[in-house]
Parts: C-alpha cells; structure tokens; sequence
C-alpha cells in the first residue's frame, strides 16, 4: 500500500491557505528573535550624566537634590540617582 513517488497528494486550497498563514506568522517570529534587542534603560544615573541630560549645572542638581525630588545613593564611593525617580518627574525629557 505504498504509494509511488509519482503519485502526489492533493491538498486542499483551504491547508494551503492555512499553511500560508502559519508559514506567514513564523517569519514574523522568527524576525523579532533575530532583530537587536531594545536599549534597557539604566536604573540609576550618575550626576554627571543627569546634569547633560537635563541640561543642568551641577549647583542645580544639587538643588534639586536637597529639595528631594529624587532619591540618590552613594555606592562605592560615587552618587546615583534613581533613574525611576527622574522620569516620574520629566517623563518626555529623561531617557
């Protein structure tokens, strides 16, 4: 009962347009596993970076600082500043 290499199995049109579809949704699959994955944004900045960022001097970084607008911490010996904190309060102009 095997069939011959000649013969061919008929498909349907509605499994080839099914095929279609999957074969379609696979490529969009597997180009968003090959595309670079998205810059991650850094959960704490130096006051250097924030001050050219933000466009401040580093007096009114520390204005701001001591008015507690955002959150720092020392770690090993240098500040950071919570990155979170920046983009409640300047959500379109921090990273």
């Amino acid at each position: 009962m095997h069939q011959n290499q000649s013969e061919k199995t008929a498909i349907s049109p509605e499994i080839e347009y099914l095929a279609s579809i999957l074969e379609d949704r696979f490529k969009i699959i597997e180009n968003h596993f090959l595309k670079p994955p998205e810059p991650r944004i850094p959960e704490t900045a130096q006051p250097s970076e924030v001050c050219k960022k933000m466009g401040w001097s580093r007096s009114k970084f520390e204005e701001f600082k001591r008015a507690g607008l955002f959150r720092t911490e020392k770690i090993g010996g240098k500040i950071y500043v919570s990155t979170a904190d920046l983009r409640k309060l300047f959500p379109k102009d921090f990273f």
